[in-house]
């Protein structure tokens, strides 16, 4: 009834506009697409042919490298390494398939959606080498990025989309701090035709998997560029509910038992917030799984209440798709919130699935320079006040995931822009530390 009932409370919002509604039954969510008669028709032709000549936005590459000092906040950026040819992608998807072929054929779909999502400087690059990583890591440094977290693909024992990160061990000049993020969700093909319904790689815990998994990761929380807190390799565990709790707490505790019989301390274990746990009882929620912080991985695992949905004369009748006020939401400030566990805070440059989701369920969260600017400067104001000196962690959604609009790599749009503000966050922060100390 409460759904309906804010179903209702938008009716002055919604006057003059078709709305198409999706109820998913006993509370789940309430979706709106297609929410206003479509843009005139010429207007909309004439965006698509020309909005990527619009460089109002695009900022230059930095003259001034950022100078990193030891007690800066430690921004952290997801990493896909994704972006070369491995068996799976070619048998499931076609040779050569990779989340270019979906970023590159994305479209708008309301005038002033910004799609499709193009690269510049590292352009359209194949991780097949690490000479890609190379210019990755000096770009980042620039900017004050301080390490990358790998999306780590294990399915009990078997690996996927291995080979960047085993070529980036290797090497040790990629100076780069990494920990790990187990994706440890099963693989469909929502990647390549948005079908979530095919499993095409289950996920399960086995017994013996803690013995299994700390073997093939333990050679990368050795290396001396892991990140560590306290002598406690880090550790994202993406989805810990998908198991029977049993299996998941002995493996926890197995994989915690390899890692000091390695000579570490523990494990630093963490799990990403969830949308359904109450923001004042995540801590029992750690405890049960036995981990040790919460990271914010947005917008995955959001509350959508938190958003207000944004209104566009979508074109295009087949879109399956939902977009939300990102300015309302960083104004609002509604990302500071009172908990009673760890939580590292987190953002995004921008999330926009429409070109993998577009007609399954995309999301748009469509951002600026500017609202990330103002998000990444108050949270890390937030994380100085409220963690520890060794724990001054921020996560960014991501480096690099194109076909998901999420990305700090520079782009035809907007150029080094949200590089730019990662920069001048960090030293506007530092310049107010200065004064303090004066």
């Amino acid at each position: 009834m409460k759904l309906f009932n804010k179903l209702f409370s938008y009716k002055q919002e919604f006057k003059n506009y078709k709305i198409h509604t999706i109820v998913r039954c006993f509370g789940i969510k309430l979706s709106f697409y297609q929410n206003l008669k479509a843009p005139n028709k010429n207007d909309f032709i004439n965006y698509i042919l020309n909005h990527q000549k619009d460089r109002s936005n695009f900022v230059q590459i930095t003259k001034e490298p950022y100078k990193r000092k030891e007690n800066d906040p430690k921004l952290v950026a997801f990493y896909l390494p994704q972006f070369h040819s491995f068996p799976e992608n070619d048998r499931w998807f076609g040779r050569g398939f990779s989340e270019w072929s979906n970023s590159s054929k994305a479209l708008p779909q309301y005038i002033g959606h910004y799609q499709p999502h193009l690269p510049i400087d590292t352009g359209f690059y194949n991780l097949e080498t690490t000479e890609i990583m190379k210019r990755q890591i000096e770009l980042a440094k620039m900017y004050g990025i301080y390490g990358f977290s790998f999306y780590y693909y294990w399915f009990s024992g078997h690996k996927v989309m291995e080979k960047p990160i085993e070529m980036f061990l290797a090497d040790k000049s990629l100076d780069m701090p990494f920990f790990m993020f187990w994706a440890n969700e099963p693989w469909t093909k929502l990647w390549g035709d948005g079908g979530q319904n095919e499993i095409l790689f289950e996920h399960e815990i086995n017994d013996g998997d803690d013995v299994k998994f700390m073997n093939d990761i333990l050679p990368y929380m050795k290396d001396e560029r892991y990140i560590k807190i306290d002598n406690k390799p880090l550790l994202v565990i993406y989805n810990p509910e998908r198991y029977e709790l049993k299996k998941l707490t002995n493996f926890i505790v197995g994989i915690r038992q390899i890692a000091k019989e390695n000579g570490f301390s523990d494990l630093y274990i963490m799990m990403p917030r969830k949308a359904q746990i109450p923001k004042e009882k995540m801590q029992s929620t750690l405890d049960k799984y036995k981990l040790d912080a919460i990271i914010e991985f947005l917008p995955h695992n959001i509350s959508y209440q938190e958003y207000k949905p944004k209104f566009e004369k979508v074109a295009n009748k087949k879109f399956l798709g939902e977009i939300y006020d990102v300015e309302d939401y960083v104004k609002n400030k509604k990302y500071i919130y009172k908990t009673d566990c760890k939580v590292f805070k987190g953002l995004y440059p921008n999330w926009d699935n429409t070109a993998r989701k577009c007609y399954t369920g995309s999301w748009i969260f469509q951002s600026t320079p500017k609202l990330y600017k103002a998000w990444l400067k108050d949270i890390i104001n937030w994380t100085k006040e409220n963690n520890n000196k060794d724990e001054q962690f921020i996560f960014i959604n991501a480096w690099n995931e194109w076909a998901e609009g999420a990305h700090l790599e520079p782009d035809q749009k907007y150029g080094y822009a949200y590089l730019q503000a990662t920069k001048e966050v960090l030293e506007e922060i530092k310049g107010l530390q200065h004064c303090k100390n004066i």
